[in-house]
C-alpha cells in the first residue's frame, strides 16, 4: 500500500510539473490606435523556431514549453512588441502594436529602378544561405475552407509533420485531422507538402511550372518596381511591385516586401498572371497567394505560413456551376534545421497517414499542438453544418442541361414506414439480379457481310480473382452464321499477378486487315449510312493458347509481353448487302475471297502505354509490336514471318512551364514479311472515316484504307494551343480552349505480285494501295465549343483540299 501511494504521489508531481512546464498563451494582436485586428500577425517565442500566426480576428494561441518565456508579436508597418510571461501569468496576453512611421522623400526614378539592385542582392544572398540549408523538419497546421459567396460550406483541418530535403523533395505525415460533419476524414487532405515556398527557384502552381521571383534568372522574367517604403523594428522595408516581363510565360504578379540591410523577403502577396488559365470546363480561376518568412533568430529565411484565397468557376454551354470559393491557411512551427532524415521517409508516398494518431483528433488539436484559433464564422460553421450540407446540393448547376443530371437525392421519408420497408426489400431482391446481369454486355455491329450482328459478351473473375472467364455468343443475319468464342485465363502465382496462362477458341467473322485505330463497332456507321464499308471480312474458326507477362515499369510504363500459339481455319465469305437506313443507291463492293486453308503460327507481341483508343482527344503514349511465324512443319498451309510495329508518342515542345504545353504527336505504323503471306494477313494504313478525321489516319483519303503486305506511314501534328492567338494580342484566348494545330503525313503500301495475281484472277481488281507516296499537310482549329475540331488537309501527291471534322484535342 505504501509503495502504491508513493507511485501515485510521484505521478501527481510529474503531471503537475508537466502542466506547469507547458502553458498555453492566448490573446489578440491589434492596432494600438484603432483596436482593429492584425490578421496573420506573426507571434513567436523569442530565441526559438516556435511560432504561430493570428487569425482573421487577430486572435492567436501558442504553447510555451518552459517558463518564463518572452513572446514577440510582429506585423509589417508596426513596431514589434515583446512581453514576458511566467508561471503566475493568467488571462490573455494582448499585443497592441504601434504603427511604425517612416518619413522619406517621394520616390522619383530617373535611371534604373532601385528595385533592380535590391532584387539582385536578394537573389545573391539567397544563394549563399540556401547553399547551406540541406534539410528541415517542421510541425504544421492547415485549415481549408470551401465557400459559396461568403458562406462557409466545408472546413477541413490537419496537424502534420513536414519534411524537406534539398535533393529528395517534400514528404508529409498527417498526425491528426478534423472536419465539418459533411466530409469524411478519408477525404480530408489538408496539408503543406504540396504548397509552394516562394523562396524556391521554380514553383508548381496548379501544374504550371512557374519561375520564382528569386530565381537566378528572375530579372529576365520579371519587372521589379520600387513603389513605397515602410518600417519594422527600426529597419526599412522596401515595397516592390512585381509584374511579368514575358507575356506568354506563366509568372507571378503582385507585391513583395524586402527587408533592408539583410535583403530578405519578409512577405509576398502574389497571383498568377493571365497566362495561368485553364481550358473549358474551367471558365475562371482567380487565386491569391500570401506567405511570410522569418529567420526565427537563426541563419535561414524559412516560411512562417501560407495563405491562399480565391475562386474557381466551372461550366460548359448549358451547364453552369456557382463560383466555388476556396481558402487555406497553413502555419509552420518549431523548425529543426539540417538534421538527418531517414531514407525510409522518402520511399513512401509524398503524403502518408499516421494510423496511431489520426483517429484521435481531440488529443492533438486541444492539448498537443498550437493551432490557429477558429474565427467566429468558423465556430458557427462547425456548430451548424451537418451531413446534409453536401457540396452537390450547395453547388447545383443551372442551365438547360442541368435537368438531365441525377443528383441522387436520398428519400428522407423512407425511415421505418411500411412503404419504406417495402422499398428496401425490393432493392435487396433486385441487387442479386443486378449482380448477375452486370457480367453481361450487349454486343452489336453492322457491315456488308454480317449485316446486323447481335449478341452478348460475358466476363467474370473467380477464385479470389485469379481465374477469369470470357465468352461471347451472337448471330450474323447476313450470311446467317452463329458466332461464339470463349477464353479462360489463370494467374497461377500466389504473390503476383504479373504472369498468366490463357486459352480460348473463336468461331466468328474476322477482318482481313486489322486497324489499330478503328474498331468494328465504330465502322458500322459507314455502311449503315450508305457509305463504303471500311473492312473486308473472312470466317475464322480455331483456338489459341498462350502466356503473358507484365514487366515492371520502365520509363513510366509497364510492358505486357504475349506469347501465343494460333491454330485457325480460314475461309471466304461470299455474301454482301447494300442496305442502309437512308435507302441510298450506293452499291457496296464485293467482299473479296481469302487464301483459304489452315494457319498454325506462333506469335510474340508486346503492348505498352495507352491513349490511342481516344482518337486524338488526348496525347497517346502507346507501343505495339508483333512477330508472327507460320511454317509447314507446324501444320500450316503457309510459310511466312510477319513483322508489325505501331507507335504513338507525344513530346512537349514550347512553353513547357504551362499546364498544357505545346506538343508534337507522332504515329509510326509499319509492317513487312518474309515468305508467302496470305492476303488475310496483310496490313493497312488508316484513312479518314468519311469526314471524320482523327489523328493517326490520312485525312485526305476517305472510306477504304490502304492495304499492303508491306507498309509504312508517319503521321505528325503539332499543337500550338492558343499561343498564336495570344501573340496576336488576344490574351484571354486560353480561356476559350481554342487551339491551332498543323499536321502532315506520308505513307506507302506494297502488294507482292503473287497477291496481285490472286486478286485479279478471282475478282479482276486490285485492292486499294498507294500509287506512290501518299503525302499531305494541313491546319486545324480545335476545341470549337469545347467539343469539335475542324481540319483542312491538302494532298500533295494528288493535289486537292479535303475538309474534315473530329473530336477536340483537349490534352
Amino acid at each position: 500500500m505504501y509503495q502504491r501511494l508513493l507511485l501515485l504521489a510521484g505521478l501527481f508531481l510529474f503531471l503537475s510539473n508537466s502542466a506547469e512546464a507547458q502553458k498555453t498563451i492566448t490573446g489578440r494582436v491589434m492596432d494600438a490606435a484603432t483596436g482593429e485586428p492584425l490578421p496573420a500577425a506573426h507571434v513567436i517565442i523569442k530565441g526559438t523556431y516556435k511560432g504561430t500566426i493570428a487569425n482573421a480576428d487577430g486572435e492567436y494561441s501558442i504553447k510555451v514549453d518552459s517558463l518564463p518565456a518572452t513572446i514577440v508579436a510582429r506585423f509589417l508597418g508596426f513596431e514589434s512588441m515583446e512581453r514576458t510571461v511566467d508561471a503566475s501569468f493568467e488571462g490573455d496576453l494582448d499585443f497592441p502594436l504601434k504603427e511604425a512611421y517612416l518619413e522619406m522623400e517621394e520616390i522619383v526614378v530617373t535611371g534604373e529602378d532601385p528595385a533592380i539592385s535590391i532584387m539582385k542582392e536578394v537573389i545573391r544572398r539567397k544563394q549563399i544561405w540556401r547553399e547551406n540549408l540541406n534539410t528541415y523538419e517542421v510541425d504544421a497546421y492547415t485549415r481549408q475552407r470551401i465557400l459559396k459567396d461568403t458562406t462557409i460550406i466545408m472546413i477541413s483541418e490537419s496537424i502534420s509533420e513536414a519534411y524537406w530535403d534539398k535533393k529528395r523533395g517534400n514528404r508529409e505525415i498527417l498526425k491528426s485531422r478534423r472536419q465539418t460533419a459533411n466530409i469524411e476524414g478519408s477525404d480530408n487532405f489538408a496539408g503543406v507538402s504540396y504548397l509552394p515556398n516562394f523562396y524556391d527557384d521554380n514553383l508548381d502552381i496548379v501544374d504550371f511550372d512557374v519561375v520564382g521571383i528569386t530565381h537566378p534568372d528572375a530579372l529576365k522574367y520579371y519587372h521589379f518596381e520600387l513603389v513605397d517604403y515602410s518600417k519594422i523594428d527600426d529597419q526599412i522595408v522596401f515595397e516592390i511591385k512585381v509584374s511579368s516581363k514575358r507575356k506568354l510565360q506563366p509568372l507571378f504578379e503582385g507585391t513583395i516586401h524586402v527587408l533592408d540591410q539583410q535583403y530578405a523577403l519578409l512577405d509576398v502577396k502574389l497571383k498568377p498572371n493571365s497566362v495561368v488559365v485553364f481550358p473549358p470546363p474551367i471558365r475562371e480561376f482567380d487565386m491569391y497567394y500570401e506567405q511570410q518568412f522569418s529567420t526565427f533568430g537563426g541563419d535561414y529565411w524559412l516560411p512562417v505560413d501560407f495563405r491562399m484565397e480565391g475562386s474557381v468557376k466551372i461550366g460548359v454551354p448549358g451547364l453552369n456551376f456557382p463560383p466555388i470559393g476556396f481558402s487555406q491557411v497553413s502555419k509552420l512551427n518549431d523548425y529543426k534545421v539540417n538534421i538527418d532524415l531517414p531514407d525510409t521517409l522518402f520511399k513512401r508516398d509524398w503524403m502518408t497517414v499516421d494510423s496511431t494518431t489520426i483517429d484521435r483528433p481531440d488529443s492533438m488539436f486541444v492539448t498537443n499542438v498550437d493551432v490557429i484559433p477558429l474565427s467566429s464564422d468558423e465556430e458557427r460553421a462547425y456548430e451548424n453544418i451537418d451531413s446534409t450540407t453536401s457540396l452537390e446540393k450547395e453547388f447545383r448547376p443551372t442551365g438547360f442541361l442541368a435537368r438531365f443530371i441525377d443528383f441522387d437525392d436520398e428519400d428522407e421519408n423512407v425511415g421505418s414506414s411500411t412503404e419504406g420497408v417495402a422499398i428496401v426489400k425490393a432493392k435487396k431482391n433486385s441487387s442479386a439480379f443486378r449482380k448477375f446481369i452486370k457480367d453481361f454486355k450487349l454486343d452489336g455491329r453492322y457491315n456488308r457481310v454480317d449485316a446486323v450482328y447481335a449478341g452478348l459478351n460475358y466476363e467474370r473473375r473467380f477464385v479470389d480473382r485469379r481465374i477469369q472467364g470470357k465468352g461471347s455468343f451472337g448471330f450474323s443475319t447476313g450470311y446467317e452464321e452463329f458466332n461464339h468464342a470463349a477464353e479462360i485465363a489463370w494467374w497461377p502465382l500466389a504473390k503476383t499477378r504479373r504472369f498468366l496462362v490463357r486459352a480460348g477458341y473463336r468461331f466468328d467473322t474476322d477482318t482481313r486487315y486489322t486497324s489499330n485505330q478503328f474498331k468494328r463497332t465504330i465502322t458500322s456507321l459507314l455502311p449503315l449510312m450508305g457509305y463504303a464499308d471500311y473492312f473486308d471480312y473472312y470466317r475464322n474458326e480455331g483456338f489459341y493458347v498462350g502466356t503473358a507477362y507484365r514487366t515492371r515499369r520502365i520509363l513510366g510504363n509497364a510492358r505486357n509481353l504475349y506469347l501465343t500459339y494460333h491454330y485457325e481455319n480460314h475461309s471466304s465469305i461470299d455474301f454482301k448487302t447494300s442496305y442502309d437506313i437512308f435507302a441510298r443507291s450506293n452499291i457496296q463492293r464485293f467482299n473479296p475471297p481469302v487464301n483459304e486453308g489452315t494457319l498454325s503460327s506462333l506469335e510474340l507481341s508486346m503492348k505498352s502505354g495507352g491513349g490511342k483508343e481516344a482518337l486524338g482527344v488526348i496525347g497517346a503514349d502507346d507501343i505495339f509490336w508483333s512477330i508472327e511465324h507460320s511454317a509447314g512443319y507446324m501444320g500450316s498451309d503457309w510459310d511466312f514471318t510477319r513483322f508489325e510495329v505501331d507507335i504513338f508518342r507525344r513530346y512537349d515542345t514550347f512553353f513547357q512551364r504551362r499546364l498544357i504545353p505545346n506538343a508534337l504527336d507522332l504515329r509510326l505504323n509499319a509492317g513487312t514479311y518474309l515468305g508467302d503471306l496470305p492476303v488475310q494477313k496483310n496490313g493497312m494504313l488508316d484513312v479518314a472515316f468519311g469526314y471524320f478525321t482523327p489523328f493517326g489516319s490520312f485525312k485526305s483519303k476517305q472510306y477504304i484504307p490502304y492495304e499492303g503486305a508491306s507498309y509504312v506511314a508517319l503521321n505528325a501534328e503539332h499543337n500550338f494551343r492558343s499561343v498564336p492567338f495570344e501573340m496576336l494580342g488576344w490574351r484571354s484566348a486560353p480561356k476559350t480552349g481554342l487551339s491551332i494545330i498543323v499536321f502532315g503525313g506520308i505513307g506507302k503500301t506494297w502488294i507482292p505480285q503473287k497477291q496481285k495475281d490472286f486478286f485479279q484472277s478471282n475478282l479482276g481488281y486490285l485492292p486499294v494501295t498507294t500509287k506512290d507516296w501518299h503525302s499531305e499537310v494541313g491546319i486545324s482549329l480545335s476545341n470549337i465549343f469545347s467539343l469539335f475540331r475542324v481540319d483542312l488537309a491538302y494532298r500533295i501527291d494528288e493535289p486537292g483540299f479535303y475538309p474534315g471534322i473530329s473530336l477536340a484535342r483537349f490534352f
